[in-house]
């Protein structure tokens, strides 16, 4: 053999070694991660492609969703990574890890030997970043302020200038997308400071020439011959003194004021009367609004911060007065039309002082209450809650059927009539509820109860005009009844006439002994259910009807006492009968009716 063919075979068993070497080591590294591979923190080396995209995905879910904490000015912010459009691509980030199989002998030997600390790529929304960035203006941006002086009660309060902050959008953008993944260490936004334009010693001038001369003691304001005083402890709420460019500037909420004006000036002023419509004689007439005079609201806290500052016996100013027209014109009144009598009705009541009282003074709170346009009348609202400091006695009030004693018992007489007339009157009818039981000496299915504050009578003008409410009333005397009549003037719309089904599903009262100390006679009623029907006519042709259905309870015959024949064990002492009440278990008489 020669030397060459021997070279030549020595030359292909090493080839050989290199070949097989060569296959090992790419079998070895296969499409693994190279060993020493992390990303933020996570160690994904040595593992398959899918499995660094698995532990990488586990290990990001937290930190990825984590809120990006900034800083500016002394102050943190936060910003979602979802507001802002930010995610973790792990695909990519792994891709970039360098994994995926590769015959290049450098992939192979870093596969096996390499391997370092890769960042995570990011994507990012572009208009979500803009609209987060703007959003972080919003809670960044604040101007510099020149200093200012408050009051705590009458001490003045000194705030001391501070710098600005604005946000550089622009830069503040690549900030956010640079903070994220967040690591829970704040990182400091872009921003610009703003200083402010007065020296520092200004609002220590603004004390001393404004704020505590201005608590030193009361100032006059005079009309005329007349004049009222404020206190410090008035004015301070509605006081504020700030620096700009190095003069002091006090300031002076007015309408804060506004209250304490109108207590204070009624020695000065002659306050404006709105028109309103008012029954005289045989109807309504308009009474003509009144125009006033009053402090100018415009120049009277000009005159206030001029003399402030003075020193006691300087203290004083002279206010004008302005005419200030009536809200409520003439002309307004007598647009709406208030001339005829549209709905009228008049109910009778048994004498008994408490119904005196308590209809009586129901029925002069719903006295010339005016009603604009689609404006609503509710019974509890202008009446108020029947207490004995809102003018009502206690008197006989039906709850649950049964009589019992509360204040405000008998107001009922007064919806009642008052129900009638709006129905008569057209108007809609908002809410109304009649009584349990029926009353003898109401309608028929045509009443009203109220109770505050849940049970109201409510109606809504939808005449198209104004209405007026007058109630005419006549106490009772023991030997006459009373009355209340209730007379809806306005302009005619519609002409309204009732009608009533027959009384169906008669229902008896029982026999109902009572022991109780506080019980009440009551005489029995029959229940029955009935229907009542509003008609509603133009010119003679019905223009609709409504109806409505009211169920009443029998009222039950309560007795007084135990029944006949009842064997009763008497307390020591013997039996008492309650005050006023005989001892008879016959006692039944009708009570007072609300």
């Amino acid at each position: 053999m020669g030397r060459k063919q021997l070279a030549g075979i020595i030359a292909a068993a090493g080839l050989g070694v290199v070949v097989v070497g060569y296959g090992a080591a790419f079998a070895f590294a296969g499409d693994k991660i190279p060993g020493d591979t992390t990303v933020l923190g996570i160690p994904i080396g040595g593992l398959s492609e899918k499995d660094a995209k698995a532990k990488l995905t586990a290990g990001l879910q937290d930190r990825a969703a984590a809120p990006i904490a900034l800083t500016a000015g002394g102050s943190t912010f936060q910003v979602a990574p979802a507001d802002a459009g930010l995610t973790v691509d792990v695909d990519k980030t792994v891709s970039a890890a360098g994994a995926g199989r590769s015959l290049a002998p450098g992939r192979i030997w870093h596969a096996l030997t390499g391997g370092d600390a890769v960042e995570p790529v990011v994507t990012k929304d572009d208009a979500k970043l803009k609209a987060a960035v703007d959003k972080l203006a919003g809670q960044v941006n604040r101007k510099a302020t020149e200093g200012t002086i408050t009051f705590k009660g009458t001490k003045p309060v000194k705030h001391e200038p501070a710098d600005g902050l604005q946000l550089d959008t622009a830069k503040a953008a690549g900030a956010v997308f640079a903070a994220y993944p967040a690591d829970g260490a704040p990182k400091d936004l872009p921003v610009e400071v703003t200083k402010p334009q007065a020296a520092p010693e200004a609002i220590e001038k603004a004390m001393t020439e404004f704020a505590e001369p201005a608590m030193s003691g009361p100032i006059r304001l005079t009309v005329g011959s007349k004049s009222v005083e404020l206190e410090p402890a008035e004015l301070a709420p509605a006081l504020a003194v700030s620096v700009q460019e190095g003069k002091v500037i006090p300031a002076l909420s007015t309408k804060a004021l506004e209250p304490l004006f109108q207590e204070r000036f009624k020695a000065l002023e002659t306050l404006p009367k709105d028109a309103t419509v008012q029954v005289a004689g045989a109807g309504p007439k308009v009474v003509p609004a009144v125009d006033g005079m009053v402090v100018d609201r415009a120049k009277v806290g000009a005159a206030i911060l001029t003399i402030l500052p003075k020193p006691t016996g300087e203290r004083r100013a002279a206010v004008p007065l302005t005419a200030t027209k009536a809200k409520f014109t003439t002309e307004q009144a007598t647009a709406l039309g208030i001339t005829q009598n549209i709905g009228d009705f008049k109910t009778e009541f048994p004498h008994a002082p408490y119904r005196n009282t308590n209809i009586g003074t129901a029925a002069a709170k719903i006295n010339g209450t005016l009603l604009k346009p689609n404006e609503i009348f509710s019974l509890n609202k202008i009446v108020g809650e029947r207490t004995k400091e809102n003018g009502f006695a206690e008197g006989y009030i039906i709850s649950g059927g049964k009589f019992e004693k509360d204040f405000g018992g008998g107001v009922s007489q007064s919806a009642t009539t008052t129900f009638n007339a709006a129905f008569f009157a057209g108007v809609k009818i908002l809410e109304h509820k009649a009584h349990s039981v029926y009353i003898s000496r109401y309608p028929v299915g045509r009443e009203a109860t109220v109770a505050w504050p849940s049970v109201d009578l409510r109606f809504q003008n939808d005449s198209g005009h104004g209405l007026l409410v007058q109630t005419i009333f006549k106490a009772s005397t023991p030997g006459s009844k009373g009355s209340i009549r209730v007379i809806i003037w306005g302009t005619k719309f519609v002409d309204v006439t009732a009608g009533q089904s027959a009384k169906t599903n008669v229902r008896q009262p029982s026999v109902v002994y009572n022991t109780a100390a506080k019980c009440e006679p009551q005489a029995p009623t029959a229940g029955f259910d009935i229907t009542i029907y509003r008609y509603f006519a133009k010119n003679g042709v019905r223009q609709k009807t409504e109806s409505f259905t009211t169920k009443y309870n029998a009222a039950d015959d309560i007795r007084c006492g135990p029944k006949p024949g009842t064997v009763v064990t008497p307390p020591p002492g013997g039996i008492t009968p309650p005050p006023g009440r005989k001892p008879s278990s016959a006692t039944n008489t009708t009570p007072p009716a609300s």
